[in-house]
């Protein structure tokens, strides 16, 4: 289903898209950890699968969303959601990783989303050693 869903989200004009991610955003911090845990990790593992251009897409809208509005992710917990991401098989984390740092090495405003980023999400992500 998520699967699906994916397929859908890129599909969707460039502003849908981002209203798509501007409300998953908003909705994060409401759903209990565990749940977003085991959701999250679901998305990353079907998301790991995708075309690495297609994952930089999503990355850098999320990011774009995130610096236009960078409360969006400060009750979100970050301990949580990077022992989630650590959990992943290293083939998918690398995955994600690349594509991840493609975009954010992309981004002239880059500083301002590490900002953001807790020190131990960073070293999961190979963003700081």
């Amino acid at each position: 289903m998520l699967q699906s869903r994916l397929k859908e989200f890129f599909s969707l004009t460039e502003d849908d898209k981002r209203e798509v991610i501007s409300m998953a955003l908003a909705a994060a911090p409401s759903i209990d950890p565990t749940k977003l845990a085991v959701l999250v990790r679901t998305w990353l593992e079907v998301l790991s699968e995708f075309d690495p251009e297609q994952r930089m897409i999503l990355f850098r809208i999320y990011i774009q969303q995130i610096l236009a509005e960078p409360k969006s992710i400060q009750s979100l917990d970050f301990g949580s959601l990077t022992r989630t991401f650590t959990s992943l098989e290293g083939k998918q984390q690398e995955r994600m990783i690349d594509s991840l740092h493609e975009v954010l090495f992309a981004l002239p405003n880059r500083r301002e989303m590490l900002r953001l980023i807790p020190e131990e999400a960073q070293r999961a992500l190979k963003l700081k050693h």
